[in-house]
């Protein structure tokens, strides 16, 4: 099993361990590198910072921002930027201020469902959700009301709180994909403002999970395209339970482009396995050339 997972998440956003949580997990399952890449917010590192973790892990700093390109979202994961750089709280505000905006829209669109409730109703009670998850966590990580990240998964908690729904994948299916909700990219900046930021920060802009885009080849090699003229630096070439013959895509995509290549599991909740942390192929394939190589 691979020790080096650079895509995983947090109470932060929208994983179901506290940050603490996530590091021990990762360090039983061998991780010795792991970079924790919530939605739009870096709030567990600086958790982190004040404590003091047992063992040898090794953090890499990292964010998920969602943008959007040519009618789709897009996600670009920054890694390896330094906490305390001077902008770095306002590309955290920005894209706060938008995932707000978008849930309140969610929350609109659910409402003409659900005769019961109003939006202002609806979006509340999401955000309880939320605040109370992270209120659960053991180890004192809570962020205030007005920081934490809603997402879609909160709301498909909601819903089946209130028994409107048995699981995650009946509330998606039932009331929260694109179909039901319409177009959340609008909120989105587009992807080559997002690989700016992550530039500007001096980190390293990835593209996250190519494969899971569902775009042709001809589009996707149109997005790879953008994105290394935007300045992209390296994209997911392999994650949890990708059958091999995407990785092999893949690994093509980012020699054609001169990519570097990156991995992580996209870990969000223990209840999956096959989407565990540290849950990867043994290496990246040898012809290509790691994302953390030039890291000090």
């Amino acid at each position: 099993m691979i020790s080096i997972d650079l895509h995983s998440h947090t109470t932060a956003s929208d994983g179901t361990l506290d940050p603490v949580e996530l590091c021990q997990r990762a360090q039983e399952r061998q991780v010795h590198t792991l970079a924790i890449t919530d939605h739009d917010t870096v709030a567990a590192h600086h958790f982190l910072r004040e404590q003091a973790l047992e063992g040898d892990l090794r953090l890499i700093t990292g964010i998920e921002l969602s943008t959007t390109w040519s009618g789709a979202e897009i996600h670009i994961v920054g890694l390896n930027f330094p906490l305390d750089h001077k902008d770095l709280d306002m590309v955290v505000k920005a894209q706060g201020e938008s995932r707000r905006k978008r849930s309140h829209h969610i929350a609109e669109r659910l409402a003409r469902r659900l005769p019961d409730w109003n939006a202002d109703q609806i979006f509340q009670k999401v955000l309880d959700v939320a605040v109370e998850q992270q209120q659960n966590s053991r180890h004192g990580f809570t962020l205030k009301p007005d920081e934490v990240q809603i997402g879609r998964p909160h709301f498909a908690r909601w819903l089946i709180n209130e028994g409107r729904c048995n699981d995650m994948d009946a509330a998606f299916r039932k009331y929260l994909d694109n179909s039901k909700i319409g177009n959340l990219k609008a909120f989105w900046p587009r992807m080559s403002q997002g690989v700016a930021w992550v530039r500007a920060l001096g980190g390293t802009a990835v593209l996250a999970h190519p494969g899971k885009y569902r775009m042709t080849a001809t589009k996707l090699r149109a997005l790879l395209k953008d994105f290394k003229l935007a300045g992209g630096h390296a994209m997911e070439v392999q994650g949890s339970n990708h059958p091999q013959s995407q990785v092999e895509q893949m690994a093509r995509y980012c020699q054609e482009y001169n990519l570097m290549a990156s991995q992580g599991s996209d870990f969000h909740n223990p209840d999956y396995p096959w989407v565990d942390v540290g849950r990867l192929p043994p290496s990246l394939p040898s012809n290509l050339t790691p994302v953390w190589e030039g890291w000090k």
